[in-house]
């Protein structure tokens, strides 16, 4: 992005640049979910996680994708309303945009089992226990192991959307592995459904001709005409 394009996005009398607005964001959100959580129901971890994901996704890409085309568009002489320009953010790209929601979905699912499994190694339950130091050791190691598997769900769905290539492969890693592992362990299971439908979802999506296009990945890499 060039330093013009840079001062159309962001407002003369804002000086932050765009990561400290996506810190900014993030933290702020943060704050206002776990303000939200303390002052209502009681709900279980997990199902806090699945409440804060898609509240922490729609304030990113109101105030990191929408404001900054607002802004471009009222420096035109245009007068765009918020929702309309989510909804061309979300369907310019509709396969990729699915693409990464699938992405979300993992990240959220690795991130509320990580919560579960820390949730659960403070038990008195497991602290009772007469081995309690050797499960303790498990359950610190297994939430360490869950979360980088959750940061690397969160790095794929952020760089799929930037249209980093390294995403697409990572993001084909990612599914592939699941859906592999969970249709092996379907085929030992036939009395139950444990195969995940969500990655083999997105590894055929990864594999379509225009998905591919756009990374470049088997052919030659076309050149962005939208500012991002």
């Amino acid at each position: 992005m060039t330093q013009a394009n840079k001062g159309i996005l962001m407002p003369e009398t804002d000086k932050r640049s765009l990561w400290k607005w996506a810190l900014l964001t993030n933290v702020l959100g943060a704050i206002g979910i776990s303000l939200g959580f303390a002052s209502g129901a009681k709900l279980s971890a997990d199902l806090r996680v699945y409440i804060a994901v898609p509240a922490i996704v729609f304030l990113n890409l109101m105030f990191l994708v929408v404001r900054p085309r607002i802004v471009l568009a009222r420096t035109l002489g245009k007068s765009p309303n918020a929702l309309n320009v989510l909804y061309e953010v979300l369907t310019e790209r509709p396969i990729l945009t699915l693409v990464c929601g699938l992405q979300l979905i993992g990240a959220t699912r690795s991130t509320a089992t990580t919560v579960k499994i820390l949730q659960m190694s403070t038990t008195a339950y497991v602290q009772r226990l007469p081995n309690s130091q050797s499960i303790g050791l498990h359950l610190i190691w297994a939430p360490i192991l869950m979360g980088l598997v959750a940061l690397l769900w969160w790095l794929a769905a952020i760089g799929l959307w930037i249209r980093y290539k390294w995403a697409w492969w990572l993001a084909l890693i990612l599914n592939g592995l699941a859906a592999t592992t969970t249709g092996i362990i379907q085929l030992l299971k036939l009395n139950e459904w444990l195969f995940d439908l969500w990655a083999t979802t997105a590894v055929v999506l990864l594999l379509l001709r225009s998905i591919r296009r756009h990374f470049g990945i088997g052919h030659p890499q076309s050149k962005p005409v939208e500012v991002e």
